[in-house]
C-alpha cells in the first residue's frame, strides 16, 4: 500500500520482533495527538444476507488518534459528532465537555530515531466492527472473542505514507444455535473471521466542505459545533463528495475480476452511465469504471472497488465511502454486489415467460438473460451512485426518465397477441435527476450558494420531486409519489398492468418456468413470485389512501407545505385495493396447483415458500391468507388510520377510518354471493379464508400500539354494527364469526387471535 508520495515516510512502521516467540504485532509510531481515520473491514465474512457481516463489509469510520502516557500508548476514539471550533480556550472546552474512549492501550518496547515501538497484538486482536454484539442483536445468541484462535496475521500487515492496514483472524465462540449461523457455518460454535483494520492519514489540504441542503439529494453528514453557539447554527452539515478537480487525476472504480462475464462487462457498463453526467459538470475526465486486474486488492483503502460478494439467501447490494468528518471528502469507497441477485431476476424472469420446453425457448432464454444483465447494469449504477453521496430517491417513476438510484421493478408489457415481452423492462442510462445529482454535488461555481440554488429551483421546474428512504419504506410511509420498486408514474393505472401480466403468467404456469435439472419443490418459489407479483403497486395504490405529499426544504426556501391525495383518488384507491379481496385475485389457479410439489428429498422449503398448514403439500389456504395481507396491512397500519381519520375530520369528503373498514367488509363477509363466484379452484375456502383473514387481521389493529383512541373507537364501532349484520344473515361461519367479534370486544384476553400471515420477502429484485 503506498500513498501519493513513495519517498515520504510510512504513516506506521511495522517493526520486526527480533525476540521470536509469540506471534506480535509491533507497530512503530512517530505522530501522537494527531487525528486519523480508524475503520475496519471484513475480507473474511460469515455469509449470511440475514447478518451483513459479508466479504467487503466497511464498517463505519472513526476519528482517532495516539497519545502517550507515561509508559504506554493509548489508541484513543474521539468523538466525530462534536468538533468544537474557535481559540484554543475553545477548541478546548469543546473537547473536555464531551467524553471519548480509550479503546486500547499497550506498552511502550524501546524508543528509537524518534519512533516509539510498542506490542500492538491487542489492538487487532479486539472486536472493533462488534460482531459479538451483532450476532446477538441479531438472535444468534452470545458470542465471544476466543484469544487461543485468534491472531495477527503479520505476512499480509501493509503499510505506506497515507496508510496502514492490520488483518487479523478474529474467532467468536458462542452457543451455536442460531439459524443464520447454522445454515452457513463450518461450525456455528467457533465463527472465524478475517477483520481489516485500517489507519488513515486525513488529508493535509482538505477539500472545501460543501454545505449540506436537504434537497440535494445527497447524504449529508455533520456534526455539532459549539464553537459557533451564539452566532450561526450549531449544527454543521456537508454533503459528502469526492475530490473532482478539472485536470485532476479522477475518480476510478476498479471492478472486481471474480465477477464472472458477461456479468463484469455489464457492471463496468453500467458504471461508466456516470461518466456522461461527469462530462456535462465540465468534468469529462474526472471519473471512469474500468476492470481490475489479477492483482485487484478490494482491501486497499487506495482503490474504489466494486466487490462480488457470495450469501446464502435474498441480500442486498451495498455502496459505500469512506468520508473525512471535518469536510465530507470521500477518501476512498467500496462497493459491495451480491452475486445471488443473478439468480435472483433469473428467477422472476423465468416465472414470467415458461422458456423450458417451447418451441421457442431459446429466444426465451436470450431474452431472460438480458434481463439480468439488464438489471446488473442498472444495480451497479445504483451502488456506485451510493459510493459517489447521493441518497435514493423512490419518486423518480414520474420523472421523464428514471433515476437509476430508484428501486426498479421490471416493467413487463403485454404484446397485442397476449404474450408477455421482456424487452423494455429496465431502463438504460442516467435519468435527468442523476445528471442533477452529478452536477449539484460535483459542480464548480463562481458563486456556489446562487448558483446551487438555481439548480434546485430548475429541478423543481422541471418535476424532478424527491422522496427518499424514510418518507418511502414501510407501511407507515405517507408520500404517495414515493414508493420502491414500482413500475410506474400513475399508480392506478400501473397496478391494472400489473395484473394483467400477473394473470397471464399464472394462466400459463408449467413446470416451463424451472429448468428441467431442477426438483419440482423449487415450483412453488416460482408460484409464489408471481402470486404476489402486484405487492409493490399494492403499496402504491395504499399510499394514496390518507397519502400527503410534501418536499425537502429549508425555512428559506420558496416551497409548499403538506398537500394531502384529493378525495375523489383516495377514493378511488380504496375501491381498487378493496377489488383485489375477489375470489378469483386470490386463490391459486388450476395451472399452478396441477404441478406444485413438496420439496423433494433432502430439500427443505425455504423463507421463498408459503408457511404451511398442510403438512409437508403447499398450502392454498396460505397463498390466499398472504394475498388478502397485501392488502390489510397497508390500509390497517396504524399511522394511515389516523392520517385518514384527521383528513375526514378536516374534510368530510375524505375517506375516514370507517370507510376504510367498511370497504374491507363490503369486499368480505358482506359481499353478494353473486360477486364472489367466480370460477376458482376451492372458491367456498377461498372465500371463507378472506373473510376470517381480514376479521382477524381487523381485531388485531385493535391493540396496535400508536393506534389513536379515536379511531379505535371507529374500529369496534364497525366491529359491533359487522356482528349485528352477520347474525341478521345467519350461517354457521357468520353466526361463528358474531361471537367471536362480541367475545373479544367483552375481552380480548379470552380470544386467542391467530398471527398475521408471513408475507415472503419480494426485495430485492
Amino acid at each position: 500500500m503506498t500513498g501519493d508520495d513513495s519517498s515520504a515516510p510510512d504513516f506506521l512502521d511495522l517493526v520486526p520482533d527480533r525476540e521470536g516467540g509469540p506471534e506480535r504485532l509491533l507497530l512503530g509510531i512517530r505522530r501522537f495527538d494527531e487525528p486519523f481515520l480508524l475503520t475496519v473491514s471484513l475480507s473474511q465474512g460469515v455469509g449470511s444476507s440475514e447478518l451483513w457481516l459479508d466479504r467487503g463489509r466497511a464498517g463505519k469510520a472513526r476519528l482517532a488518534e495516539f497519545r502517550r502516557a507515561n509508559r504506554r500508548v493509548l489508541l484513543v476514539v474521539l468523538n466525530k459528532h462534536f468538533l468544537t471550533s474557535g481559540d484554543a480556550a475553545a477548541v478546548r472546552a469543546g473537547q473536555e465537555s464531551f467524553a471519548v474512549s480509550v479503546v486500547w492501550s499497550g506498552p511502550v518496547l524501546r524508543e528509537e530515531e524518534g519512533t516509539v515501538v510498542v506490542d500492538a497484538t491487542g489492538l487487532v486482536l479486539y472486536d472493533h466492527d462488534r460482531v459479538a454484539g451483532h450476532l446477538e442483536d441479531e438472535g444468534q445468541g452470545e458470542y465471544a472473542l476466543d484469544a487461543a484462535t485468534s491472531l495477527p496475521l503479520l505476512a499480509d500487515s501493509r503499510t505506506g505514507p497515507a496508510a496502514t492496514r492490520l488483518p487479523a483472524l478474529l474467532t467468536f465462540r458462542g452457543p451455536g444455535r442460531g439459524a443464520a449461523l447454522r445454515a452457513v457455518a463450518a461450525d456455528p460454535r467457533a465463527v472465524s473471521v478475517v477483520q481489516q483494520l485500517n489507519l488513515l492519514r486525513l488529508p493535509e489540504s482538505p477539500l472545501p466542505a460543501r454545505r449540506y441542503h436537504p434537497a440535494s439529494g445527497g447524504y449529508g453528514i455533520g456534526y455539532a459545533d459549539h464553537g459557533l453557539a451564539g452566532r450561526a447554527d450549531i449544527q454543521v452539515k456537508v454533503q459528502p463528495r469526492f475530490r473532482a478537480e478539472p485536470g485532476g487525476a479522477g475518480v476510478v472504480f476498479r471492478v472486481d475480476p471474480a465477477i464472472p462475464e458477461p456479468f463484469r462487462t455489464a457492471v463496468v457498463e453500467g458504471g461508466n452511465w456516470w461518466r456522461e453526467a461527469f462530462a456535462r459538470t465540465g468534468l469529462p475526465d474526472a471519473y471512469r469504471v474500468e476492470a481490475a486486474g489479477p492483482d485487484f486488492d478490494p482491501y486497499d483503502p487506495a482503490v474504489n472497488g466494486v466487490v462480488w460478494v457470495h450469501r446464502s439467501g435474498r441480500g442486498w447490494s451495498l455502496g459505500q465511502g469512506l468520508t473525512d468528518p471535518r469536510t465530507g471528502e470521500i477518501l476512498h469507497a467500496r462497493v459491495r454486489l451480491g452475486s445471488q441477485r443473478v439468480d435472483q431476476v433469473r428467477a422472476l424472469g423465468e416465472a414470467l415467460l415458461a422458456p423450458y420446453g417451447r418451441p421457442d425457448e431459446a429466444e426465451r432464454l436470450a431474452a431472460v438473460e438480458e434481463l439480468v444483465l439488464a438489471r446488473l447494469r442498472l444495480l451497479a449504477a445504483h451502488e456506485i451512485g451510493h459510493a459517489l453521496g447521493f441518497m435514493h430517491n423512490f419518486a423518480s417513476t414520474r420523472h421523464p426518465a428514471p433515476s437509476v438510484m430508484d428501486y426498479p421493478h421490471p416493467r413487463v408489457t403485454v404484446t397485442d397477441t397476449g404474450e408477455l415481452d421482456l424487452a423494455h423492462a429496465y431502463a438504460t442510462g442516467l435519468g435527468p435527476w442523476d445528471h442533477f445529482l452529478v452536477a449539484h454535488a460535483y459542480g464548480h461555481f463562481a458563486d456556489e450558494e446562487r448558483e446551487l440554488a438555481g439548480l434546485r429551483r430548475a429541478a423543481a421546474e422541471a418535476g424532478l420531486v424527491y422522496v427518499s428512504d424514510e418518507d418511502a419504506q414501510g407501511t407507515s410511509a405517507a408520500h404517495p409519489d414515493g414508493v420502491p420498486w414500482v413500475t410506474g408514474g400513475d399508480a392506478l393505472q400501473a397496478l391494472e398492468t400489473v395484473l394483467r401480466v400477473r394473470r397471464i403468467a399464472l394462466e400459463g404456469f408449467s413446470r416451463g418456468v424451472l429448468p428441467p435439472g431442477r426438483q419440482t419443490g423449487e415450483l412453488e418459489e416460482r408460484a409464489v413470485l408471481l402470486h404476489l407479483l402486484h405487492r409493490h403497486e399494492v403499496t402504491a395504490v395504499a399510499r394514496l389512501v390518507g397519502g400527503v405529499r410534501y418536499g425537502y426544504a429549508q425555512a428559506g426556501d420558496d416551497a409548499p407545505g403538506g398537500e394531502p391525495v384529493d378525495a375523489g383518488t383516495q377514493h378511488t384507491a380504496l375501491n381498487r385495493l378493496a377489488a383485489l379481496l375477489r375470489t378469483d385475485r386470490l386463490g391459486l389457479p388450476q395451472a399452478v396447483l396441477d404441478v406444485i410439489t413438496p420439496p423433494a428429498i433432502r430439500y427443505v422449503r425455504t423463507d421463498q415458500y408459503f408457511d404451511t398448514g398442510t403438512g409437508r403439500l403447499p398450502d392454498p389456504f396460505e397463498a390466499v391468507r398472504t394475498a388478502v395481507t397485501l392488502v390489510t396491512r397497508e390500509l390497517l397500519d396504524p399511522a394511515r388510520l389516523g392520517r385518514v381519520a384527521w383528513q375526514h375530520a378536516a374534510d368530510p369528503a375524505m375517506p375516514g377510518a370507517r370507510d376504510v373498514v367498511d370497504a374491507l367488509l363490503e369486499a368480505t363477509w358482506l359481499s353478494d354471493e353473486e360477486h364472489r363466484a367466480a370460477e376458482v379452484p376451492g372458491r367456498p375456502g377461498v372465500r371463507d379464508t378472506a373473510d376470517w383473514t381480514v376479521l382477524n387481521h381487523l381485531l388485531t389493529a385493535l391493540d396496535t400500539p400508536g393506534l389513536p383512541a379515536p379511531v379505535r373507537a371507529t374500529l369496534k364501532a364497525a366491529l359491533r354494527a359487522l356482528a349485528v349484520r352477520l347474525r341478521e344473515r345467519g350461517g354457521e361461519q357468520r353466526v361463528e364469526a358474531a361471537e367471536l367479534i362480541a367475545s373479544y370486544l367483552a375481552d380480548p384476553r379470552s380470544v386467542r387471535l391467530d398471527p398475521l400471515p408471513r408475507v415472503p420477502p419480494g426485495a430485492p429484485n
